[in-house]
């Protein structure tokens, strides 16, 4: 059994306390909680057994009470709060994003491999049965060659109330930016876990198109990849539509995946060598099969919960990380590579990242 602590006991950090304190996360223990206000203190008092703190020092002090600590705190204290758990020994599963900076992000990934603990992200999407369908298509080379690859995520519409609900979300402040270092973590890891990570990206970035504030609601990032690959990415947390579509075009196979309905075209020949063999004009000779896979269905807190219950397998049996916490480099990159690549007006590689984001 893992005994956990967590810190943050926002609208997250109550879900997990909730899970973890209500048993549906196999090898977890809620141990510790820090609960700051006297409104979260007097939620706190209801876990019975479970020792409240009024501060991450107090906490870090009762350091015995703990094997690994959950944070669910604004983005800009995570950094700092996951390298003084390692400090402490302790084990570090961490809501997104790892913190504002790539460069940060390596610091926490470094300083976990030195001291030998695991370190996670809560990249809970990882565990939906269609991206690991098609992680394994693209694992097992189904596609064929993939030339291009294309998001598009409206789902996490924002309204006014939902910005203004605490003083530190949508400012740079606070979360240190917007629909990218917030919702896009998310898709933007899916994307990274899949393709990878291009050698260079441009981004056009709305900052306040539909919003009264400095940070942004709309993105749309253009990637570009050595061996070929093309990719585009657009976020936005203000339009009516609900869009999460993700299309992957390859020369054998194609998907089209639109929430959780996922739709597979496999071609009876590769198009890369239709197109310079086949004596019509288009795809006259070229047949397309549709399949529509049968998933898997997992319930919102089942992904929640499966992340939890694999964190606590890697401490207690060494099992691999769904989301290691390295990974959190690759969304950061992106993330500030499409801030870069706005301020400057042009395309960025990512390798120029880390160093130029930080001069800024």
């Amino acid at each position: 059994m893992v005994k956990i602590a967590i810190i943050g006991t926002g609208n997250m950090g109550r879900k997990y306390a909730d899970m973890i304190y209500g048993g549906q996360a196999a090898g977890t223990q809620l141990t510790a909680m820090v609960c700051r206000s006297d409104e979260a203190l007097a939620w706190g008092k209801g876990f019975k057994g479970v020792h409240i703190c009024r501060s991450a020092d107090e906490l870090f002090e009762n350091a015995a009470l703990f094997d690994a600590l959950l944070i669910a705190t604004p983005h800009k204290t995570h950094p700092e709060l996951t390298l003084r758990a390692f400090a402490h020994k302790k084990h570090v599963l961490c809501d997104k994003p790892a913190g504002i900076l790539a460069a940060d992000a390596v610091k926490m990934a470094d300083a976990a491999d030195e001291c030998g603990l695991k370190y996670a992200l809560m990249f809970h999407q990882r565990m939906r049965p269609e991206y690991n369908y098609l992680k394994n298509m693209i694992t097992n080379g189904d596609f064929g060659t993939i030339h291009r690859m294309a998001y598009v995520s409206t789902r996490y519409f924002r309204t006014n109330a939902y910005h203004k609900s605490s003083p530190w979300r949508s400012t740079v402040e606070g979360e240190g930016g917007g629909a990218l270092i917030n919702q896009g973590q998310h898709p933007l890891d899916l994307w990274q876990w899949l393709f990878g990570l291009p050698d260079r990206l441009y981004a056009l970035v709305r900052f306040g198109k539909y919003n009264d504030f400095d940070v942004e609601d709309e993105a749309s990032l253009l990637m570009d990849y050595a061996d070929g690959r093309t990719g585009s990415f657009i976020i936005s947390t203000a339009e009516g539509i609900y869009e999460d579509r993700l299309i992957i075009s390859g020369s054998k196979k194609a998907a089209e995946l639109n929430g959780t309905q996922l739709k597979i075209s496999s071609f009876s020949a590769d198009t890369d060598e239709y197109r310079k063999t086949a004596a019509c004009h288009a795809r006259e000779q070229l047949e397309t099969e549709i399949t529509v896979p049968v998933l898997e269905k997992i319930s919102d807190t089942g992904l929640y919960t499966g992340m939890l219950e694999n964190f606590a397998n890697a401490v207690m049996h060494d099992a691999p990380l769904i989301a290691p916490g390295r990974d959190g480099v690759g969304t950061l990159l992106l993330t500030n590579g499409a801030y870069l690549s706005q301020r400057l007006g042009k395309s960025i590689r990512l390798d120029e990242v880390a160093a130029a984001f930080n001069g800024l």
